[in-house]
């Protein structure tokens, strides 16, 4: 019970510190806008249409019309562009960002969204979310360590095949070992990759 309340405590303290590193920074924040509590800020963000609706509309630095953050979105998650997709895929985020996402970010005091003219805005406190909407390069290496992998298995094999009278059934159980080893570093790169 006292480590999940401090790290709860950990997790406020590290949100106030970002608070005071933006306002540093130089990222204007209203006087009259209080911070958001953790809640507020997991609940806005454990949902992906949501954080690519609130980059979309960082990057845009303006009002948008939601068919137009639709589309983006859409072509996002299709990979493809905005000529590219189709009706039923921009309709499908569109009446989620209009019935769900937008309204309650709009509850939230994150966006201004006028569900009349169909049109959204980012408000001033959206700035508190930006540390946890920027991507974050790729910290470790992973293709070099399966390359290594690979490498090894592959050397392993070739040594069982030339330097020892060994069994068929090792060779093919270090076959099947490499060709796993390939299937989850291919798997893994494209993950990364998305």
């Amino acid at each position: 019970m006292s480590e999940a309340t401090s790290s709860t405590g950990d997790l406020s303290t590290s949100v106030s510190r970002e608070t005071i590193e933006l306002e540093d920074a130089g990222v204007e924040t209203d006087a009259d806008a209080e911070a958001l509590s953790l809640d507020t800020i997991f609940d806005a963000l454990k949902n992906a249409r949501r954080r690519r609706a609130l980059r979309y509309l960082d990057a845009a630095d303006e009002q948008l019309e939601i068919g137009d953050l639709a589309e983006r979105i859409a072509a996002d998650e299709n990979d493809k562009t905005t000529d590219e997709i189709s009706y039923a895929e921009r309709k499908r985020v569109y009446v989620a960002l209009y019935q769900c996402h937008l309204p309650k970010l709009d509850d939230m005091d994150i966006v201004s969204y006028d569900k009349s003219r169909g049109m959204v805005t980012l408000r001033e406190r959206a700035a508190q979310l930006q540390p946890y909407l920027a991507r974050q390069p790729m910290t470790r290496r992973w293709p070099r360590y399966y390359a290594a992998v690979v490498s090894v298995g592959a050397l392993a094999l070739a040594g069982s095949w030339l330097l020892t009278p060994s069994t068929l059934v090792v060779q093919f159980v270090l076959l099947g070992v490499l060709l796993a080893v390939v299937a989850c570093t291919t798997a893994h790169a494209w993950s990364v990759a998305r």
